[in-house]
């Protein structure tokens, strides 16, 4: 049976009241499957944001992919709320089954992203089976469709109904695994970005500003890189600081992973969680934080994950602690640190981006 996702208590993580944890493709996924005639077997649910599809499917017991933390912790809410079962969750390709009858899968920003996903489904479609790539219309690029023609043989876009498509991929064709990983220097360490890290071909301009200022930051036994992507503000840390303890935190898998392998090519020992922010974590006391946050969910602008990033970094400072955040000036992040912190106090002159320097964690 499919759910109706009208119907359905669906929510997002973080909260977003003014923000559906659905759009258009997801309803047109829905209204395609009414009429699916393929193979029967195994269902695969890849990118599903907030578990809008899982929770939908939950009868059909598919199994669910995502690289994201939030999008995990929104599944969970989701089918609770609703009392579905919870999907087969897959943590990495290696989990992946053998034989899917249909692929469903959102089409990422990343297009190296898309790449690495697709080259894995493709050689894990059952005979007679199908891989949907589902989206905005205006978020499926000329790229997106090179990139679904090298991994199958059979295209059909279908019909777009109400600016979303369900485009159709049949025939897969055998071209291995592609070498999609970046590597670069950023201020003095080597950094490696996989398929889908944040700034995953070249340095972040806002991370760059931010290690400009790094000669300010204060000696600590030990301190958090929230939302660290490849690593590459922690292990530029660790260069001026090489006996602190580093705990680097990333909602994203593709992103601790980088930062793994980040840390292991410039010699150093980190401590990693694949983790929506601090929530959970237990961490307190903290003497120094150091964030670099998003302002955007997939293909949606918004400040909500770097507010709520704001909150738990309050919650887990030391009261002599220190919380340091880079932004682009046009976000006047200063406005929402106040709320939790006493002091708030801007120490870089970059035009595009503003570092802050938090103190006095309010209660």
């Amino acid at each position: 049976m499919i759910g109706d996702l009208t119907q359905l208590t669906l929510s997002r993580v973080p909260p977003a009241p003014d923000l559906q944890a659905y759009n258009a493709a997801d309803e047109l996924v829905l209204q395609r499957l009414q009429t699916y005639d393929g193979p029967a077997g195994p269902m695969l649910l890849v990118n599903d944001g907030f578990g809008a599809l899982a929770t939908a499917l939950a009868s059909t017991s598919p199994d669910w992919w995502s690289d994201s933390a939030m999008a995990g912790e929104a599944l969970k809410l989701n089918v609770s709320a609703n009392q579905a079962s919870t999907p087969r969750l897959i943590e990495s390709s290696a989990d992946l089954k053998d034989h899917y009858a249909l692929v469903i899968l959102h089409a990422p920003k990343s297009l190296t992203l898309f790449e690495w996903q697709l080259s894995q489904i493709a050689r894990r479609i059952a005979e007679g089976g199908q891989c949907w790539v589902a989206g905005m219309v205006k978020h499926l690029s000329r790229g997106h469709q090179k990139v679904m023609q090298r991994y199958f043989g059979q295209i059909n876009p279908g019909l777009a109904v109400k600016k979303a498509r369900c485009v159709t991929l049949t025939d897969p064709l055998n071209q291995g695994s592609p070498e999609l990983a970046h590597d670069y220097i950023a201020g003095q360490v080597n950094l490696v970005s996989l398929p889908g890290c944040f700034s995953e071909a070249r340095p972040d301009p806002g991370a760059l500003a931010f290690l400009a200022v790094f000669d300010q930051l204060p000696a600590v036994d030990r301190f958090v890189d929230l939302g660290c992507g490849n690593g590459v503000l922690a292990l530029n840390y660790l260069h001026r600081h090489p006996h602190s303890q580093a705990i680097l935190i990333d909602e994203s898998r593709q992103a601790t992973a980088s930062a793994t392998a980040s840390a292991a090519g410039n010699g150093r020992q980190v401590h990693l969680h694949h983790n929506n922010g601090l929530s959970g974590l237990g961490l307190t006391g903290l003497p120094l934080i150091l964030c670099n946050p998003p302002f955007h969910q997939s293909t949606t602008l918004t400040t909500d994950i770097a507010h709520s990033l704001f909150e738990q970094a309050a919650g887990a400072l030391a009261d002599n602690g220190e919380f340091w955040v880079v932004g682009n000036r046009h976000l006047n992040y200063h406005k929402t640190l106040k709320r939790w912190f006493s002091q708030v106090t801007p120490v870089s002159q970059h035009p595009k981006f503003v570092i802050f320097r938090c103190t006095g964690p309010k209660p």
